[in-house]
Parts: structure tokens; C-alpha cells; sequence
């Protein structure tokens, strides 16, 4: 259940960044184990989702998640998003003014297929609609009954999945792109994660070992990539893709 809008500070530091915007039907709270993997001196901070009537886009939400973390978005840092968050967090970074001082990269983490809407999981009625997403691996182990699931978890998901019913389009971004896809991933298989490359143009891409949720199934795995990136921007170490320019 939502509490939100509100800004979560998961871990308290005073070096690196890692701002994170959470998946369909996820929280703030979603991010705790990641946080819990990340070095001693990482502050990082997650954003509740607005609970009930919201923002009804992508951009929307965007704007309002702008406003909410305002003074938190500088560098060095991260600005995480995974699944839908990922797209959010895109619209983020073309909504907020580049500065050159400032040194805060995008991660899309596990970014869904721009050639595809929600409205086909959408048009589900709610047991459908629940069952498809924990196919697709959209869902954490939640375990608790159907019933609660319909009543308390299903009202978040279908409202963020509502965000991308038309789809999104990958323009490119005044601000260095960074992929992050799982090996196992169906929701958001390597193919399409290999296709927004071709579009986005990242510094990086990497791979973490797992699902749709990996990143909350397979946290230290997922914060050691994020570690890797965050090492190569503090020293200044070029990615594969920078050495080759």
C-alpha cells in the first residue's frame, strides 16, 4: 500500500548519489535491498508514488517527481529507473535543464519495448490483469492472498501501467543513457534492450543475472553494476563505448 507522494532517503552518505523511481506497482520501499549493497558513503534516495488520483502520464509525473526531489538531483550521481520507472526517469532527464557542472547520469534499468502500449493488459479485468503481470515477472513475490492483492496491490499497478498506455518514444537526451537489462528477463527481453541502443546511444549497457525484478531479486548483483558505473564516473575511467570515439 501507498503512503506517497513523498520523497524516502533509504540510505544516508555524503558521496555519491543514487536516486531511484520505481517499477509498476512498486514503492520507495522497493529499493531498500539495493540501497543496503551500495558503498558506505552512497546516499540514496527513492520516491514514494502518488497514491490515488496521480498524474495520468509519463511527462506528468515526470514534472511532479521534478519537483519533489528539486535540490536532490545533483551529481555525482545516478538517476535510477526500472521498468516503467525507467521511462519516468527518461522524461526526467529531458524535462530538467542539462547543466554542464553537473555531473548526474541516467540509468534505465529493464526499459520497456517503445513499440509496445499497455492497453492490451490494460483491457484485462483485474484477476486477468494480476495473473498476466506475474507471468511477465512484473510482480515480487508478494505473498499474501489474491484478495488483498486485488484490493491493495492491483488499484498501483494498473494505474502506473495506465502511464504507458500509448506508448513511449526513445528521442535522444542531454544527459549521458546507461542500460541496465536481465539476462531472464521477458518483460523487457535483451532484444529490446539492444534495440534502445541503437536509439538512445548509452555510455554503457550491462547485463545483471535474472528476471524482470532483478532489480529487487538479485540486489547485490544489480548494485554491483551500478558501483561499476559510479566508479567510472567519479575517476573519470571511459566505458567501452566512450574508449572507442
Amino acid at each position: 500500500m501507498r503512503a506517497g507522494p513523498e520523497r524516502v532517503v533509504l540510505k544516508k552518505g555524503h558521496g555519491f548519489r543514487l536516486i531511484c523511481v520505481p517499477f509498476a506497482g512498486g514503492s520507495a520501499r522497493s529499493f531498500v535491498r539495493l540501497s543496503q549493497h551500495t558503498p558506505e558513503d552512497w546516499h540514496v534516495t527513492a520516491v514514494q508514488p502518488p497514491a490515488g488520483q496521480g498524474p495520468t502520464d509519463a511527462e506528468a509525473l515526470a514534472g511532479f517527481y521534478l519537483d519533489l526531489l528539486s535540490d536532490a538531483l545533483t551529481g555525482p550521481g545516478l538517476l535510477l529507473g526500472h521498468s516503467l520507472g525507467a521511462v519516468v526517469a527518461y522524461r526526467m532527464a529531458r524535462l530538467r535543464p542539462p547543466s554542464p557542472d553537473d555531473d548526474l547520469h541516467l540509468v534505465m534499468s529493464a526499459p520497456p519495448d517503445p513499440g509496445l502500449s499497455a492497453r492490451s493488459i490494460l483491457d484485462l479485468d483485474d484477476r486477468a490483469l494480476l495473473a498476466e503481470a506475474a507471468r511477465r515477472g512484473m510482480l515480487p513475490d508478494l505473498r499474501v492472498s489474491e484478495d488483498f492483492a486485488l484490493r491493495f496491490v492491483l488499484p498501483h499497478l494498473r494505474a502506473d501501467l495506465g502511464l504507458l498506455r500509448d506508448g513511449w518514444e526513445p528521442d535522444p537526451v542531454d544527459v549521458p543513457v546507461h542500460l541496465l537489462g536481465g539476462s531472464l528477463d521477458t518483460a523487457s527481453p535483451p532484444a529490446t534492450v539492444q534495440r534502445l541502443e541503437e536509439a538512445l546511444k548509452p555510455r554503457s549497457t550491462r547485463t545483471v543475472e535474472g528476471g524482470h525484478l532483478y532489480i529487487v531479486d538479485q540486489p547485490a548483483r544489480t548494485a554491483d553494476a551500478l558501483v561499476d558505473i559510479g566508479r567510472r564516473i567519479t575517476d573519470g575511467t571511459p566505458d567501452a563505448r566512450d574508449a572507442a570515439r
